[in-house]
């Protein structure tokens, strides 16, 4: 029997690879941004979503998912002491249900929610420290379906500690890469 010439195994590699959905895209700078908070005494534990688009377009291709974004986190303190914070995303406002309510006193509009019912909102834990810039990675099924929108209102749930109106978190040297 003859000899054949070995063929490659990286064109085939490559498709079982991009089937998992491990072959990372480029990684994308994002802009900066600032995440208004809300007075915790008003909230009360609830996940507080800022009617603001924090992603302004920014898509996810179809073929692409598992967005990670990652950045730094700066906490704004005037007074509040937070700790650990909860992030939620959502790709639009309109229709949330009755458990959710308009807090009064903000400015851009917030809207808090019973945590129970926002759960697959959820896309990641930050711990903020006043006047630090502390690493952090956000993703989830949430994350991507907002990016595939291009459309991603945040949404925070106090952990530990106090914020007050006024105060706010700055996502800074932000990053986005998704996988194949």
């Amino acid at each position: 029997m003859p000899d054949r010439p070995a063929r490659p195994l990286l064109p085939l590699a490559a498709l079982l690879l991009a089937g998992c959905g491990v072959i990372p895209t480029p990684v994308v700078a994002l802009r900066d941004t600032t995440v208004p908070l809300a007075n915790t005494f008003i909230t009360q534990g609830k996940v507080v979503y800022v009617n603001q688009d924090q992603l302004e377009g920014v898509t996810l291709p179809a073929a692409l998912r598992g967005l990670t974004i990652r950045g730094n986190a700066l906490y704004n303190a005037s007074g509040g002491d937070l700790g650990t914070v909860k992030l939620y995303v959502r790709s639009t406002l309109d229709g949330l249900d009755a458990t959710c309510s308009t807090v009064p006193f903000t400015s851009p509009t917030m809207y808090a929610c019973d945590p129970a019912g926002e759960s697959a909102q959820a896309i990641g834990t930050v711990t903020v420290q006043a006047g630090t810039k502390v690493p952090f990675t956000l993703s989830g099924a949430a994350l991507d379906a907002a990016a595939r929108t291009g459309r991603g209102y945040f949404g925070f749930q106090v952990v530990t500690g106090t914020a007050l109106n006024g105060e706010s978190v700055n996502l800074t040297s932000v990053t986005a890469q998704a996988r194949l």
